[in-house]
């Protein structure tokens, strides 16, 4: 079955399902009210998920991203709340019918705005677990091939990695920073993340010191992809990737970035 499908089949129940509890006397009225309102959750969910995966909501980045997605909540919601109050004044002036749009806007805001934010939150939900879901299978298939690897000479070039089913090498080059997840990490390149099992140190110890930098307990970064440096609090410092993501650099290994690598 084709994704399209797949993918408006899942909103089109979920239209179904909630318009239920009207009952079968005003049912048809309420899956009118309802489908469109899902139909845009379907093409707003594709930013949802945009948002999840560039400000992924972990415990390393709990605090710096939370309010990132409490504010795109709050919009998303507002746009939704607007823009289904405005499908529905187009198919009542479609039929000829009179539709009282702002009274029915406050209406709607009244009722159904803290179900739109929730929604948002439902959703970005959904694509963590997905997510990590997917990340985990990526471990399992790499866990055994991974470790060979980095136990190779020299600096490595390229790593294998899981995306979207498919073992891919991505170039070190390429890769703009490496955020620890405990026993693993987190390869940031470009917009996608991949997980590899291995620890950061163990990593660090196989990438070219010339280019990868520590710059926190939890983070190394490529000196290519760094477009500049900002003071922060403490004699910390935020590290700003050409990518617009935003590392801290502690003030424990400012030194690390700053003076050449060591022969």
């Amino acid at each position: 079955m084709p994704r399209w499908l797949k993918w408006c089949g899942l909103w089109t129940l979920l239209g179904v399902v909630s318009s239920l509890p009207a009952g079968p006397h005003r049912w048809g009225q309420a899956l009118a009210a309802s489908l469109p309102a899902w139909y845009l959750w379907g093409l707003l969910s594709p930013v949802v998920a945009w948002l999840a995966r560039r400000f992924r909501v972990d415990r390393a980045s709990f605090g710096r991203y939370f309010f990132i997605h409490l504010g795109a909540s709050l919009d998303l919601a507002l746009l939704h709340l607007v823009a289904a109050v405005g499908v529905q004044d187009l198919l009542h002036a479609a039929a000829g019918e009179p539709y009282p749009f702002a009274q029915k806007l406050v209406d709607t805001f009244t009722v159904l705005y803290h179900w739109n934010v929730l929604t948002y939150w439902a959703i970005l939900a959904v694509v963590h677990a997905h997510d990590y879901h997917r990340d985990l299978e990526a471990r399992r298939a790499l866990s055994a091939p991974l470790e060979p690897r980095f136990a190779e000479r020299g600096p490595a070039h390229r790593l294998l990695v899981e995306d979207g089913g498919r073992s891919v090498f991505v170039r070190t080059e390429e890769v703009d920073w490496v955020e620890a997840a405990k026993n693993y990490v987190r390869l940031h390149v470009g917009e996608r993340t991949h997980l590899v099992r291995t620890t950061l140190t163990a990593l660090e110890r196989r990438l070219d010191p010339q280019r990868f930098r520590r710059v926190s307990r939890s983070a190394l970064v490529n000196l290519d992809r760094v477009r500049e440096l900002q003071p922060w609090f403490h004699g910390d410092a935020i590290v700003v990737l050409h990518t617009g993501a935003q590392v801290t650099l502690s003030r424990r290994y400012r030194h690390n970035l700053l003076e050449p690598a060591a022969p």
